[in-house]
Parts: C-alpha cells; structure tokens; sequence
C-alpha cells in the first residue's frame, strides 16, 4: 500500500488499529491520512505511535475513535479520498458500499477479506460499485497470509471510477 501512494493524497483507514498502515504510509510519503477505530485503546496507542514515529514534514494523521459508519455520516460528512484502507477482513465485506462512497473518482480501495480465493472479493467489489453507478478495475490480488485450511487472508486492491 506505501509503496502505491502518492504525495499529496487524502486516505482514510477505516480500521487503523494502533495505525501500522498510516505510520508506514506517512514516514515515506506527505500524506493527510485519517485513521479511524473503534477501540479507544487502539487510538491512544495510534496517538503515541504518531508522537514516536518521525512523518514527514507534510504528512498529517488524524486519529478518530468511533465507528466507521457514524464517523463517516458525521465527521467525515462529504468527504472523499484517494485511497481507502479496509484492512479488517471478518468485518470488511459489511463496509465495502460504504468504501465506495467515501471513494473519491479514480481513487483505489485495499480490500481485504478471509476466502478460499479472490472471486468473493472481486464479485463483492463489483457489486458495491454497480450499486452506486461506479466502475471498478482491478488492479492487484495477492494472499496475505493463510488463516485456516482452505482459507485465506486475501487483499484485492480496486479502483474506483465513475460510469463514463
């Protein structure tokens, strides 16, 4: 994911945990990454990864506690972004629309989902973008790691556009 980002992009997190994604990204690159949980421990450890961790100069995280859902229909109210990061694969499937609306045109969702493979994935991705007229290509799958026989940690990374 910090390797595909670009200077200058708005990322949202949607389950930054302590924010292993959102430091990475932004000692690399300058980035305004919002990096929401639910857990207020996650938070507190996020704002103290933030502090000993050296971003560069113009990267920025913000740390919000509070469910992606009212986050997104409150604080984040008509915002879009660049890039998306769904790093919570027994939950994630349940969030996709939600991805695809807060996806700026052109913008690349990271996916990820426990399956036996990628076509779940993809077909979950398409429907979420026909459901709201968008289109999607995708740009990269790859296992992350095994999670049980026959199972997978997988990650399917999307761009999102709108019906031309």
């Amino acid at each position: 994911v910090q390797e595909a980002t670009q200077d200058g992009e708005e990322i949202l997190d949607m389950f930054a945990g302590i924010g292993p994604f959102p430091i990475v990204i932004a000692k690399e690159k300058n980035v305004d990454i919002t990096a929401v949980d639910i857990n207020e421990y996650a938070i507190k450890y996020l704002n103290e990864n933030i502090k000993l961790n050296k971003l560069k100069d113009n990267a920025h995280i913000t740390a919000i506690c509070g469910d992606t859902n009212e986050v997104a229909a409150n604080e984040l109210k008509g915002k879009k972004f660049d890039r998306l990061i769904m790093n919570l694969p027994g939950l994630a499937p349940e969030f996709l629309d939600l991805a695809v609306s807060l996806c700026k045109d052109g913008g690349v969702i990271h996916y990820y989902e426990f399956s036996d493979g990628f076509s779940q994935g993809i077909e979950r991705a398409q429907i979420a973008c026909e459901k709201q007229n968008k289109e999607v290509e995708i740009l990269n799958t790859r296992k992350v790691k095994s999670s049980s026989p026959g199972m997978w940690h997988v990650a399917i990374d999307c761009k999102v556009s709108d019906k031309k």
